[in-house]
């Protein structure tokens, strides 16, 4: 760990030592695996019929996708051993007049750190920028983490939250609490579905999940075919990207470690399209991946941005690479994430016209607008729902 002579900061990795080195060996361990099925030999016997070359080759393609996803793991695993934390003290007398400001208080201040680093769970270019305290308190009473986080954000003239990784209650002991800038900006969501005709499950299945107090990620994936089987599908492919990404995979390594387990599968029922996105409520960054997946919509006012990727469905191939495209959120900005029975429901009136719905809706309630839509595709093919149908909306507002 180095120390800089500017601003008492010191640089050195998040992790001691030992647990770097741990975790080098692990990714080590993951590779070595992954070299030892690349090297595993294909046999090769003229005499075999057609069946038997391609159930080999089906065997090899496996083996390589698994061989990738043991790579997926080890770099997961340096990533996270070579993750740099930026720590700094305050300097002396704003150091003392925090202390003082918090003993009239009733609060014993032991330790205060500024830290910076470790990246966003999705967003690997996003750090988190975080105040450490160590304290207690001298009287009785009993103090929330709340009230705690009131008084450093009147102190340090910034809007301060716990952290979910700190203490969550003041006492005489000594604890160690963390607390980090409130978003700019805060979400509403809504989903709107409606099952095909004539079954009984949809095949689509969504997700919006907070993975911290700045990022949401939103998901739908719709599951080729429809009823229990495209459900099972498109359910799979959402859980294992929620899973990966709590697990600290940045998103695009999630997204190349789904789709290869879904091409090694030999059913072609199994291709799901997925659309992603990751927003960064501090910085309202709005991050898309989409694999086959329909159009999704940005609504300003009465302004409406089409946000589209030419890709294939996850499974189409083995090594299907991810493309991302970035918006600039704003507020009272809409997010309308679809499945494809919507747009194609649309599209039987013009290729335009869903755009031309979502500009012409006036409102900045999520369900309001995700229930119009779906009753509008519904009315687009007669009443009747020829496909599964899911609307996911999202308002954007500025944090007040």
């Amino acid at each position: 760990m180095l120390k800089s002579k500017e601003n008492n900061k010191i640089d050195g990795y998040l992790f001691t030592n030992y647990s770097k080195k741990k975790l080098r060996c692990l990714s080590q361990t993951y590779e070595e695996l992954a070299q030892m099925y690349r090297d595993i030999p294909q046999e090769d016997n003229g005499s075999d019929s057609r069946k038997d070359r391609l159930y080999r080759k089906q065997l090899n393609d496996t083996k390589l996708t698994f061989a990738n996803h043991l790579d997926e793991i080890s770099d997961a695993f340096a990533d996270v051993a070579d993750t740099v934390m930026h720590v700094s003290v305050p300097v002396e007398h704003k150091r003392r007049a925090l202390i003082q400001y918090l003993k009239k208080r009733g609060i014993v201040v032991r330790e205060l750190m500024f830290l910076e680093g470790g990246s966003v769970a999705g967003i690997g270019d996003s750090v988190q920028n975080r105040i450490s305290i160590e304290a207690r308190l001298s009287g009785k009473y009993a103090m929330s983490v709340m009230e705690l986080s009131g008084l450093l954000s009147e102190f340090f003239g910034r809007r301060l939250i716990p952290s979910l990784d700190g203490a969550k209650q003041l006492t005489r002991c000594y604890d160690t609490f963390l607390f980090e800038d409130e978003p700019r900006f805060v979400i509403i969501s809504a989903i709107s579905r409606a099952v095909k005709e004539n079954e009984k499950i949809s095949g689509d299945n969504f997700s919006v999940e907070e993975y911290n107090p700045n990022q949401v990620i939103m998901m739908v994936a719709d599951g080729m075919g429809s009823g229990e089987q495209a459900n099972k599908d498109s359910q799979s492919v959402i859980e294992f990207m929620e899973k990966f990404l709590e697990a600290g995979f940045q998103k695009e390594k999630a997204f190349s470690m789904v789709n290869g387990a879904i091409a090694s599968q030999s059913q072609c029922c199994n291709l799901t399209t997925l659309d992603l996105c990751a927003m960064n409520l501090l910085t309202g960054d709005a991050e898309f991946i989409k694999a086959g997946a329909a159009a999704s919509y940005l609504k300003r006012g009465g302004k409406v941005e089409e946000i589209v990727s030419d890709t294939l469905p996850l499974g189409s191939i083995e090594e299907l690479c991810p493309m991302t495209q970035t918006i600039k959120l704003a507020d009272s900005d809409m997010l309308v994430m679809l499945s494809d029975g919507v747009s194609d429901a649309f599209e039987n009136i013009s290729s335009k016209r869903l755009a031309e719905v979502i500009a012409a809706y006036h409102t900045v309630n999520p369900k309001e607008l995700s229930d119009y839509l779906l009753q509008y595709a519904i009315s687009c093919q007669g009443g009747h729902i020829v496909d599964d149908m899911t609307i996911l909306v999202c308002s954007v507002f500025k944090n007040l």
